[in-house]
């Protein structure tokens, strides 16, 4: 059952997302007829994995669901307005008991009163009469127990009983019999029945026109075995039926009894195994099959190796074998890690089509107009990476509608289109992966941020004053600033972004932000694609030793002292026509430098951005494969460096981020 749940849990959101998006596009679109049988496809697939487990609430909300978006198909309800809201609501919620279900195996104690409520919001949307042709009797008609079985219920046999007795209205679908249902099986299979009364829900029509393969049956019974053991037996079609529970000579006129209505009842699932599961690709399985049979091969040339090391055989040929059997098992140590990775990308699109949702039903509660749309999908990084930036950015998001959005008044006196743009987008540079949240709002204003930084003490006044714009706009990330209270005046986007940043850097990234006042906002976050293999070139700089990716560098360049030229409190220099800056590595590192080399400056050219910078260190040492892990504990979020990596030695060597660094 564990494996089964997560399974569940798998497809459920793969549906949720499924359905999601084609409620979004009708939305956009209410005469694209392909959405609403989308939709209708992932909600009917969702219900019927729904009924493999006792969530029965979840069941009664996305059967309602179904039948709306039927009624959509068929013409009966409104493809746009209310009844759109209102699927969004019910798959809203269903996400959320997803996510109950993955931590603790089953729904929440509320969910049985949510389940009842969205159903009925939901079937409100049809015309009355599939309300009254499909809907189950309500917890509160509970007429229908006397008209059937009041005679029954007020014998002296019935009133002596120690014990309730269960009394079931089932109302099976017409189309029940295609989906493998069968009324009346399910009723002999109920316990311990007393009573049983069969009609039927409509007229019959004449003989000639009977349909035999339609369902036209009200079944109501009374039995004397336990509540439980009734709704298990209707476990699999909750929405079609109504339990209640009567005590011992408890009359029916009047009020109701003690009841419980299996459509709204909670049952726990078993828990899973609380492991998220991951989809892959079987190629890249495959491609791992291969790597390991190619490993044993190169295990088995090792051991031949040491055989003749006892045989005696000449060193020369022992040195050779060992030299190829240590080029073999380097690349296909790097080969494997680097499968071992590719299993665990994810694309961005994974969290990325969860965000249309939110924006929809923020922009909403507020009253904004929001022109919403993502770019680079496909970019991929780690799971960890990828799952990690959910919550960050949904808070940026929800800031660039809720801060940056202006009004459509605003916008068109300011000559700008009335809705606003806010785009979401990933590209990959290099090892990184780069998101960014664009919109085209109001911008933050520095003056205001040094403001609100004076009141709340986050730096002191003559520090705010030396500041550029830049640097200013930047202290929306400073914890002073972001847990304050709220500033009206301010665009906003300092609440909580000191929680971003920190999410970011635990990820082993970076948060940083640009903005022009009227213009618009753009929060960029750089991140690692995944703690990869990655190729290193170690310098030496001061007497220490630290490493570049080999991904930035251009070239390195030995540079006679003389073409160093000084422009203003700068350096640069000419390479091949081209004037580049010159960074003294030691400086930036806040090192002392380096003694002067008599053959020249040893330079590495690097690629920093659009633009190529030479970096200036005191000695080029080897090239390496290493695995870079992310800063963690006390240096985790140190600016500057990517991660580190172990040497051959043990001891420790830091991968510098120039681009970072430089600002």
């Amino acid at each position: 059952m564990d494996d089964l749940l997560d399974h569940f849990i798998v497809e459920a959101r793969e549906l949720i997302q499924q359905a999601t998006d084609d409620l979004l596009a009708l939305e956009r679109n209410s005469d694209a007829a392909s959405h609403i049988d989308g939709a209708f496809r992932a909600v009917h697939t969702l219900k019927g994995s729904v009924g493999l487990f006792d969530f029965a609430p979840m069941g009664l909300a996305l059967h309602a669901a179904e039948d709306l978006l039927g009624g959509m198909r068929a013409g009966r309800a409104a493809k746009h307005g209310a009844a759109i809201d209102e699927l969004i609501g019910c798959i809203n919620q269903t996400e959320r008991w997803v996510d109950a279900i993955e931590r603790t195996g089953h729904l929440p104690a509320e969910a049985a009163e949510e389940g009842y409520r969205l159903a009925r919001a939901l079937r409100l949307q049809l015309d009355e009469e599939a309300i009254r042709r499909e809907a189950p009797d309500s917890e509160a008609d509970l007429g229908w127990i006397e008209e059937a079985f009041g005679p029954r219920l007020a014998s002296a046999a019935l009133r002596a009983e120690a014990t309730p007795l269960v009394a079931l209205r089932y109302i099976p679908r017409a189309d029940c019999f295609f989906a493998g249902d069968d009324p009346l099986a399910l009723l002999q299979s109920v316990p311990d029945l007393r009573a049983v009364r069969i009609s039927n829900r409509n007229p019959w029509p004449p003989a000639a026109e009977m349909d035999p393969f339609s369902c036209n049956l009200v079944i109501e019974a009374l039995s004397g075995t336990v509540l439980d053991a009734v709704k298990a037996v209707f476990r699999f079609v909750p929405d079609q039926v109504t339990i209640h529970e009567i005590a011992p000579g408890a009359a029916i006129s009047g009020h109701a009894p003690a009841s419980h209505d299996a459509t709204r009842d909670t049952v726990s699932a078993t828990s899973g195994s609380g492991t998220r599961m991951l989809r892959i690709d079987a190629a890249r399985i495959d491609r791992m099959a291969d790597l390991v049979g190619e490993m044993v091969v190169a295990k088995n040339a090792l051991a031949h190796l040491v055989g003749q090391v006892g045989d005696g055989s000449g060193r020369k040929d022992l040195l050779q074998g060992l030299h190829a059997s240590q080029a073999t098992i380097d690349r296909l140590v790097a080969e494997m890690h680097r499968a071992v990775m590719d299993i665990r990308l994810m694309p961005m699109q994974d969290i990325f089509r969860r965000f249309p949702r939110a924006v929809r039903d923020i922009s909403g509660q507020l009253g904004k107009t929001v022109d919403f749309s993502i770019e680079g999908e496909d970019v991929e990084a780690d799971k960890s990476v990828v799952e990690g930036l959910f919550e960050p950015l949904l808070h940026v998001l929800r800031n660039a509608v809720d801060h940056g959005a202006e009004s459509e008044n605003q916008r068109v006196a300011a000559g700008k289109p009335g809705r606003t743009r806010i785009v979401l987008r990933a590209r990959r540079v290099g090892d990184r992966v780069l998101i960014e949240v664009d919109d085209d709002g109001r911008g933050i204003d520095p003056s205001v941020i040094r403001r609100v930084a004076r009141e709340r003490n986050v730096a002191p006044a003559e520090e705010l004053d030396r500041m550029s714009d830049a640097e200013a706009v930047d202290l929306i990330f400073a914890p002073g600033f972001s847990t304050a209270a709220e500033v009206t005046d301010v665009s906003g986007r300092g609440v909580g972004m000191d929680a971003v940043r920190a999410t970011i850097e635990r990820l082993g990234g970076h948060a940083s932000v640009q903005s022009t006042r009227g213009a618009g906002t753009t929060i960029r976050l750089a991140l690692p694609v995944s703690v990869a293999m990655t190729r290193i070139m170690a310098v030496r700089v001061s007497g220490e030793l630290y490493g570049l990716p080999l991904d930035h560098i251009v070239e390195t360049v030995l540079l006679p002292a003389s073409r160093v030229l000084p422009v203003r409190d700068a350096e640069a220099f000419v390479l091949r026509d081209r004037t580049l800056p010159l960074i003294r590595l030691a400086g930036l590192l806040g090192l002392p430098p380096g003694p002067e080399a008599a053959s020249g400056m040893k330079i590495v050219v690097m690629a920093v951005g659009d633009e190529l910078v030479g970096i200036a260190v005191d000695g080029f040492a080897e090239r390496i494969d290493a695995l870079m892990r992310p800063l963690s504990g006390i240096l985790s979020g140190m600016s500057g460096v990517m991660g580190t990596t172990l040497l051959g030695d043990g001891s420790v060597l830091m991968i510098l981020d120039i681009p970072e660094l430089l600002g």
